[in-house]
Protein backbone atom coordinates (compact mmCIF):
# COMPACT_ATOMS: atom_id res chain seq x y z
CA UNK A 1 0.00 0.00 0.00
CA UNK A 2 1.21 3.51 -0.85
CA UNK A 3 0.06 6.50 1.19
CA UNK A 4 0.61 10.24 0.91
CA UNK A 5 2.07 12.10 3.89
CA UNK A 6 1.24 15.81 3.53
CA UNK A 7 3.53 18.35 5.12
CA UNK A 8 2.42 21.57 6.82
CA UNK A 9 3.06 25.26 7.01
CA UNK A 10 2.61 27.46 10.09
CA UNK A 11 0.26 30.30 9.23
CA UNK A 12 0.87 31.68 12.72
CA UNK A 13 3.64 30.81 15.18
CA UNK A 14 3.85 32.63 18.50
CA UNK A 15 6.20 31.56 21.28
CA UNK A 16 4.40 32.66 24.44
CA UNK A 17 6.85 31.69 27.18
CA UNK A 18 9.40 29.14 28.32
CA UNK A 19 7.83 26.51 30.55
CA UNK A 20 9.26 25.09 33.75
CA UNK A 21 9.85 21.76 32.00
CA UNK A 22 12.17 23.50 29.51
CA UNK A 23 9.74 23.37 26.59
CA UNK A 24 8.09 26.43 25.07
CA UNK A 25 4.39 27.25 25.23
CA UNK A 26 3.13 27.78 21.68
CA UNK A 27 0.23 29.33 19.86
CA UNK A 28 0.42 28.09 16.30
CA UNK A 29 -2.00 27.49 13.45
CA UNK A 30 -1.06 24.55 11.25
CA UNK A 31 -2.17 24.09 7.65
CA UNK A 32 -1.75 20.80 5.78
CA UNK A 33 -0.73 21.29 2.14
CA UNK A 34 -0.59 19.18 -1.01
CA UNK A 35 3.18 18.77 -0.90
CA UNK A 36 4.66 15.88 1.00
CA UNK A 37 6.27 12.46 1.01
CA UNK A 38 5.00 9.07 -0.18
CA UNK A 39 5.39 5.84 1.76
CA UNK A 40 4.93 2.32 0.42
CA UNK A 41 4.47 -0.51 2.92
CA UNK A 42 5.14 -4.19 2.36
CA UNK A 43 4.83 -6.83 5.07
CA UNK A 44 7.74 -9.29 5.01
CA UNK A 45 8.58 -12.44 6.91
CA UNK A 46 10.72 -10.70 9.51
CA UNK A 47 12.68 -7.55 10.32
CA UNK A 48 12.05 -3.84 9.92
CA UNK A 49 13.77 -1.98 7.10
CA UNK A 50 13.57 1.45 5.48
CA UNK A 51 14.55 2.38 1.94
CA UNK A 52 14.74 6.08 1.02
CA UNK A 53 14.69 7.76 -2.36
CA UNK A 54 15.04 11.50 -2.79
CA UNK A 55 16.24 13.72 0.05
CA UNK A 56 19.01 12.25 2.17
CA UNK A 57 17.81 11.14 5.60
CA UNK A 58 18.96 8.31 7.92
CA UNK A 59 17.51 4.84 7.40
CA UNK A 60 18.43 3.46 10.83
CA UNK A 61 16.62 3.61 14.17
CA UNK A 62 17.03 7.40 14.33
CA UNK A 63 14.49 7.83 11.52
CA UNK A 64 10.99 8.68 12.79
CA UNK A 65 9.43 6.10 10.44
CA UNK A 66 11.43 3.33 12.08
CA UNK A 67 10.78 4.75 15.55
CA UNK A 68 7.04 4.83 14.83
CA UNK A 69 6.93 1.22 13.63
CA UNK A 70 8.92 -0.03 16.62
CA UNK A 71 6.81 1.97 19.06
CA UNK A 72 3.57 0.62 17.60
CA UNK A 73 4.82 -2.98 17.75
CA UNK A 74 5.99 -2.56 21.35
CA UNK A 75 2.83 -0.86 22.64
CA UNK A 76 0.55 -3.30 20.82
CA UNK A 77 2.56 -6.37 21.81
CA UNK A 78 2.96 -7.37 18.16
CA UNK A 79 5.74 -8.91 16.13
CA UNK A 80 5.76 -8.31 12.38
CA UNK A 81 8.16 -7.82 9.49
CA UNK A 82 7.82 -4.60 7.51
CA UNK A 83 9.68 -2.95 4.64
CA UNK A 84 9.01 0.77 4.13
CA UNK A 85 9.89 2.60 0.92
CA UNK A 86 10.01 6.34 1.52
CA UNK A 87 9.91 8.77 -1.39
CA UNK A 88 11.40 11.72 0.48
CA UNK A 89 10.35 14.99 -1.16
CA UNK A 90 10.38 17.21 1.95
CA UNK A 91 13.90 18.19 3.01
CA UNK A 92 14.82 17.96 6.70
CA UNK A 93 15.34 21.30 8.41
CA UNK A 94 12.70 23.01 6.29
CA UNK A 95 10.09 23.72 8.96
CA UNK A 96 7.47 21.74 7.04
CA UNK A 97 7.09 18.78 9.42
CA UNK A 98 8.01 16.13 6.88
CA UNK A 99 9.46 13.68 9.41
CA UNK A 100 6.49 14.07 11.74
CA UNK A 101 4.07 13.45 8.89
CA UNK A 102 5.98 10.33 7.86
CA UNK A 103 5.79 8.99 11.43
CA UNK A 104 2.06 9.67 11.54
CA UNK A 105 1.62 7.85 8.22
CA UNK A 106 3.35 4.77 9.66
CA UNK A 107 1.18 4.78 12.79
CA UNK A 108 -2.01 5.27 10.76
CA UNK A 109 -1.15 2.49 8.31
CA UNK A 110 -0.33 0.00 11.05
CA UNK A 111 -3.47 0.84 12.99
CA UNK A 112 -5.66 0.42 9.91
CA UNK A 113 -4.13 -3.03 9.50
CA UNK A 114 -3.98 -4.26 13.10
CA UNK A 115 -6.70 -2.06 14.69
CA UNK A 116 -4.88 -2.27 18.03
CA UNK A 117 -5.64 1.24 19.29
CA UNK A 118 -8.36 3.83 19.46
CA UNK A 119 -7.74 7.19 17.82
CA UNK A 120 -7.17 8.70 21.27
CA UNK A 121 -4.49 6.12 22.10
CA UNK A 122 -2.88 6.61 18.69
CA UNK A 123 -2.55 10.34 19.44
CA UNK A 124 -0.78 9.46 22.69
CA UNK A 125 1.69 7.33 20.72
CA UNK A 126 2.21 10.17 18.27
CA UNK A 127 3.04 12.62 21.05
CA UNK A 128 5.80 10.27 22.22
CA UNK A 129 7.47 10.68 18.83
CA UNK A 130 7.14 14.45 18.53
CA UNK A 131 4.79 17.34 19.22
CA UNK A 132 3.86 17.84 15.54
CA UNK A 133 2.99 14.17 14.94
CA UNK A 134 -0.44 14.54 16.53
CA UNK A 135 -1.50 17.15 13.94
CA UNK A 136 -0.91 14.67 11.13
CA UNK A 137 -3.02 12.05 12.91
CA UNK A 138 -6.14 14.21 13.23
CA UNK A 139 -8.59 14.72 10.34
CA UNK A 140 -8.21 18.51 10.34
CA UNK A 141 -6.88 20.43 7.37
CA UNK A 142 -6.26 23.45 9.59
CA UNK A 143 -5.79 23.43 13.36
CA UNK A 144 -4.92 25.71 16.23
CA UNK A 145 -2.26 24.09 18.42
CA UNK A 146 -1.42 25.03 22.01
CA UNK A 147 0.91 23.59 24.62
CA UNK A 148 4.04 22.39 22.80
CA UNK A 149 1.89 21.84 19.71
CA UNK A 150 0.06 18.74 20.92
CA UNK A 151 -3.23 20.33 22.06
CA UNK A 152 -5.23 20.62 18.86
CA UNK A 153 -8.45 22.42 17.98
CA UNK A 154 -10.06 22.49 14.51
CA UNK A 155 -9.82 25.81 12.67
CA UNK A 156 -11.74 27.01 9.62
CA UNK A 157 -9.90 26.37 6.35
CA UNK A 158 -9.82 29.22 3.84
CA UNK A 159 -9.06 28.48 0.20
CA UNK A 160 -5.60 29.57 -0.87
CA UNK A 161 -2.63 28.69 -3.02
CA UNK A 162 0.89 28.67 -1.67
CA UNK A 163 4.26 29.16 -3.34
CA UNK A 164 6.85 27.53 -1.09
CA UNK A 165 10.53 28.29 -1.62
CA UNK A 166 13.01 25.78 -0.25
CA UNK A 167 16.49 27.31 0.02
CA UNK A 168 19.78 25.45 -0.04
CA UNK A 169 20.12 25.65 3.74
CA UNK A 170 18.72 23.54 6.57
CA UNK A 171 17.90 24.97 9.97
CA UNK A 172 17.95 22.90 13.14
CA UNK A 173 14.82 23.33 15.25
CA UNK A 174 16.96 22.67 18.32
CA UNK A 175 19.30 25.54 17.35
CA UNK A 176 16.38 27.89 16.75
CA UNK A 177 14.81 27.27 20.17
CA UNK A 178 18.14 27.46 21.98
CA UNK A 179 18.93 30.84 20.42
CA UNK A 180 15.48 32.38 20.77
CA UNK A 181 15.73 35.00 23.49
CA UNK A 182 12.45 35.36 25.36
CA UNK A 183 12.45 38.30 27.74
CA UNK A 184 8.76 38.50 28.70
CA UNK A 185 5.70 36.25 28.62
CA UNK A 186 3.37 37.00 25.73
CA UNK A 187 -0.42 36.63 25.82
CA UNK A 188 -1.99 34.52 23.05
CA UNK A 189 -3.05 36.54 19.98
CA UNK A 190 -6.69 37.23 19.14
CA UNK A 191 -7.10 35.55 15.75
CA UNK A 192 -10.61 34.63 14.63
CA UNK A 193 -11.38 31.61 12.42
CA UNK A 194 -14.00 33.22 10.17
CA UNK A 195 -11.51 35.60 8.51
CA UNK A 196 -8.48 34.42 6.49
CA UNK A 197 -5.38 34.64 8.64
CA UNK A 198 -3.43 36.52 5.98
CA UNK A 199 -5.95 39.33 6.32
CA UNK A 200 -5.36 39.42 10.08
CA UNK A 201 -1.57 39.47 9.84
CA UNK A 202 0.66 36.40 9.65
CA UNK A 203 3.42 36.25 12.24
CA UNK A 204 6.31 33.94 13.12
CA UNK A 205 8.39 34.71 16.20
CA UNK A 206 11.41 32.91 14.71
CA UNK A 207 11.76 35.30 11.77
CA UNK A 208 13.92 37.93 13.49
CA UNK A 209 16.42 35.31 14.67
CA UNK A 210 16.47 33.29 11.47
CA UNK A 211 16.62 36.28 9.13
CA UNK A 212 19.53 37.72 11.13
CA UNK A 213 21.60 34.56 10.64
CA UNK A 214 20.25 33.70 7.18
CA UNK A 215 19.56 37.05 5.46
CA UNK A 216 18.89 35.34 2.14
CA UNK A 217 15.62 33.99 3.55
CA UNK A 218 14.40 37.52 4.22
CA UNK A 219 15.06 38.32 0.56
CA UNK A 220 12.93 35.32 -0.46
CA UNK A 221 10.06 36.65 1.64
CA UNK A 222 10.40 40.09 0.07
CA UNK A 223 10.48 38.52 -3.41
CA UNK A 224 7.20 36.70 -2.78
CA UNK A 225 5.55 39.95 -1.69
CA UNK A 226 6.88 41.68 -4.82
CA UNK A 227 5.14 38.98 -6.87
CA UNK A 228 1.79 39.84 -5.31
CA UNK A 229 1.52 37.43 -2.38
CA UNK A 230 -1.19 38.48 0.07
CA UNK A 231 1.31 37.64 2.80
CA UNK A 232 4.60 35.77 3.13
CA UNK A 233 6.18 34.03 6.10
CA UNK A 234 8.86 31.68 7.36
CA UNK A 235 7.37 28.27 8.16
CA UNK A 236 8.18 26.81 11.57
CA UNK A 237 11.78 27.54 12.47
CA UNK A 238 12.69 27.53 8.77
CA UNK A 239 14.17 27.27 6.30
CA UNK A 240 11.10 27.18 3.98
CA UNK A 241 9.46 30.50 3.13
CA UNK A 242 5.95 30.62 1.66
CA UNK A 243 3.69 33.16 0.03
CA UNK A 244 -0.12 33.10 0.14
CA UNK A 245 -2.11 33.70 -3.06
CA UNK A 246 -5.88 33.72 -3.38
CA UNK A 247 -5.80 32.95 -7.13
CA UNK A 248 -4.02 30.02 -8.75
CA UNK A 249 -3.00 32.11 -11.76
CA UNK A 250 -1.16 34.59 -9.53
CA UNK A 251 0.62 31.77 -7.70
CA UNK A 252 1.67 30.11 -10.96
CA UNK A 253 3.00 33.43 -12.26
CA UNK A 254 5.05 33.96 -9.10
CA UNK A 255 6.39 30.41 -9.26
CA UNK A 256 7.59 31.04 -12.81
CA UNK A 257 9.02 34.50 -12.18
CA UNK A 258 11.07 33.73 -9.07
CA UNK A 259 14.48 32.47 -10.15
CA UNK A 260 17.33 32.49 -7.64
CA UNK A 261 20.45 30.35 -7.33
CA UNK A 262 19.88 29.90 -3.60
CA UNK A 263 16.55 28.14 -4.14
CA UNK A 264 16.67 24.33 -4.11
CA UNK A 265 12.99 23.69 -4.86
CA UNK A 266 9.93 25.74 -5.72
CA UNK A 267 6.55 24.25 -4.87
CA UNK A 268 3.03 25.21 -5.83
CA UNK A 269 0.52 23.77 -3.36
CA UNK A 270 -2.91 24.32 -1.91
CA UNK A 271 -4.73 23.24 1.23
CA UNK A 272 -4.76 19.48 1.74
CA UNK A 273 -8.14 18.16 2.88
CA UNK A 274 -7.84 14.66 4.43
CA UNK A 275 -10.04 12.33 2.42
CA UNK A 276 -10.35 14.82 -0.43
CA UNK A 277 -9.07 14.68 -3.99
CA UNK A 278 -6.66 17.63 -4.03
CA UNK A 279 -4.00 17.81 -6.70
CA UNK A 280 -0.51 16.90 -5.65
CA UNK A 281 2.37 19.34 -5.68
CA UNK A 282 3.99 21.09 -8.62
CA UNK A 283 7.72 21.07 -7.90
CA UNK A 284 10.39 22.77 -9.98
Amino acid sequence: MTVFAPCKINLVLKILFRREDGYHELYTIFQKITFGDELTFNFVSEGLSLEVNGESVPTDDTNLCVKAARLYAKEAGLSFGLHIQLKKNVPPGAGLGGGSSDAAAVLSFLNRHFKAFTQERLLILGKKLGADVAFFLVPYSTALARGIGEKLFPWKTHEAWYVILLPRVNISTKWAYENLRLTTCQPPPNYVPDQPLWEQGLVNDFEALVFKHFPGLKLLKERLLEEGAKAALLSGSGAAVFGVFEKRQMAEKALKNIERDDIKKKILARNYIPGGKEERENVS
